[in-house]
């Protein structure tokens, strides 16, 4: 199988430890920490999705979405049990309830000077759980408008929201700009190759730049030699190279891939909509 998902890595998930408390208002208030029989049942959630039961995580989530519909995080730990099982539509609006929650509760602490909310402090990583999805869900200008605020509420470089925000830009024909943020997250993680360093490499190959390209893909070879995705974009790079010892190395190379998947890079369809190369990976 390929080494990298179509689209960008699985999210980061919220962490819900640093939660806190919601304001008094006439409408029912946004609980930021919650109490009583809610966080009884929320605490409950969370070590059973910690245990990997996320089926169970996710039926007591959906239960204290009903007994407490304004809690931030119950609907942010119910999108991120969806996610888990694949279900992106369900997960989605899951993260859309609680951004929304979470930004009206900052609104009532800003015009409160503070005094009748608790700030919540997590909304740069609920956007950053929406883009994810949505990248996953085809919804690819809506990821890269979640991942660059992600990014700017960040405050400072954050590697999970690069590799994001980089494949949204990829994605969305940004390449100069995608190409940016790759080489921010891969700085921050140089002593470990990752697969999203495939997806950078093939960024700076769209931009020409061919040596930078090989650079970071005979890292990623070393990390990973038998992947289809990366002895298929090897060949690819060394054949756009030209001249016959790199046209024969590259077919050698391709020639390394089963059958089955070898088959599969010779498909511009899966060329497009599957592993997503940019386009002259596909030329």
């Amino acid at each position: 199988s390929a080494l990298t998902s179509p689209l960008p890595p699985a999210p980061s998930l919220a962490d819900d430890s640093d939660v806190t408390a919601a304001p008094p208002s006439s409408s029912p208030p946004i609980i930021v920490i919650p109490s009583g029989d809610v966080k009884k049942l929320f605490n409950e959630g969370r070590a059973l999705e910690a245990q990997g039961n996320i089926l169970a995580a996710q039926r007591l989530y959906s239960k204290v979405t009903k007994i407490a519909p304004t809690f931030i995080y119950g609907w942010s730990s119910l999108g991120n049990t969806l996610v888990a099982q694949g279900q992106l539509p369900a997960a989605d609006e899951s993260y859309t309830k609680a951004v929304s929650l979470c930004r009206d509760n900052n609104r009532n602490y800003e015009s409160s000077g503070g005094k009748n909310a608790r700030r919540c402090d997590d909304l740069y990583l609920l956007l950053l759980n929406r883009g994810s999805v949505r990248l996953n869900n085809q919804m690819p200008r809506e990821a890269l408008e979640d991942l660059s605020l992600a990014d700017s509420l960040r405050g400072r470089p954050d590697a999970v929201v690069l590799q994001n925000l980089a494949r949204a830009q990829e994605i969305n024909g940004y390449y100069s700009s995608s190409d940016r943020s790759y080489n921010t997250a891969i700085s921050m993680t140089a002593n470990e190759v990752n697969p999203f360093w495939l997806r950078a490499s093939m960024v700076k190959y769209q931009l020409k730049d061919e040596g930078g390209a090989m650079d970071l893909l005979r890292r990623v070879e070393n990390r990973f030699p038998e992947a289809p995705e990366v002895r298929a974009a090897y060949a690819t790079i060394l054949w756009g190279k030209g001249g016959e010892d790199n046209e024969e190395s590259a077919r050698k190379k391709f020639l390394q891939i089963p059958d089955r998947q070898r088959k599969k890079y010779g498909d511009g369809e899966f060329l497009e909509g599957v592993v997503a190369w940019p386009p002259r990976m596909k030329e």
